[in-house]
């Protein structure tokens, strides 16, 4: 259950806990109370100590003040009670071993998308294929109705797919009579404007050819959650298509 860089190690976690745990054990074995004499082992908890109460504190997600050990007599070098620090890592080494389990069966707090929150367009055309498990067709078949959107919005039905992004959404290509383009509002001069033209043609460009190409001629079935992600691609496309003015010759309707 290591986590990755940036995370918190919670695999390493566990085992700083442990050992402390084991010490604290081997500290008060020979007294009944949780007794810790001055020794080797009570030296060791006081030295893990600030490294566990950061554990701890991640744990819980709050910086309260965590209590390990408890001087009795004359401070830190006497008799320390180690009873509610061997409680408080017991139960901290048990959430973390059904931390796991409770995400598995929970899910995690992670945001999440319904699916029918995306573009109508991409989840209209995808829905039904994607409740009877055909993920790939439903990608392809979204894909299918953007073409079909670009087509009947510049008024064309002689090209499609790839040909159609370039012919209407290339940046640097003017309309020509019979041959409207899709821009971006804004002025020409505008940085980002420039940004969004460029950015939603490559955009475009790619959706066509990475994603409706393969799942069009392609013979394996997308797994489920690389589906999801290729249709909320789609549905972003969607979304700025929509954002597009139609642009014509002028003079020409």
């Amino acid at each position: 259950m290591v986590e990755t860089s940036g995370e918190t190690d919670w695999q390493w976690s566990r085992e700083v806990l442990v050992k402390w745990l084991n010490t604290a054990r081997l500290a008060s074995s020979m007294n009944s109370n949780a007794l810790a004499p001055p020794g080797e082992h009570l030296d060791a908890l006081w030295e893990r100590q600030a490294q566990a109460t950061s554990i701890l504190r991640r744990l819980n997600g709050n910086d309260a003040d965590v209590i390990l050990l408890e001087p009795r007599v004359g401070g830190r070098h006497q008799l320390v009670s180690v009873a509610q620090g061997i409680r408080t890592i017991q139960a901290a080494i048990g959430k973390i071993d059904t931390m796991a389990e409770t995400a598995a069966r929970l899910g995690t707090d992670a945001p999440r998308m319904p699916a029918d929150a995306m573009h109508p367009v991409v989840w209209g055309a995808a829905s039904r294929l994607w409740r009877d498990g055909h993920y790939s067709a439903a990608v392809q078949r979204a894909a299918t109705f953007i073409n079909a959107e670009i087509q009947d919005k510049v008024g064309r039905h002689d090209v499609s797919d790839a040909a159609l992004i370039r012919e209407t959404l290339t940046p640097t290509r003017p309309p020509e009579v019979g041959k409207p383009r899709l821009r971006w509002p804004g002025k020409d001069d505008n940085l980002t404007v420039k940004a969004m033209r460029e950015g939603i043609f490559s955009f475009a460009l790619g959706c066509f050819l990475a994603i409706r190409n393969p799942t069009t001629h392609g013979a394996n079935d997308l797994p489920r959650q690389e589906a999801l992600e290729q249709l909320a691609t789609l549905s972003t496309l969607a979304r700025w298509i929509d954002g597009c003015d139609v642009v014509t010759v002028p003079g020409v309707d």
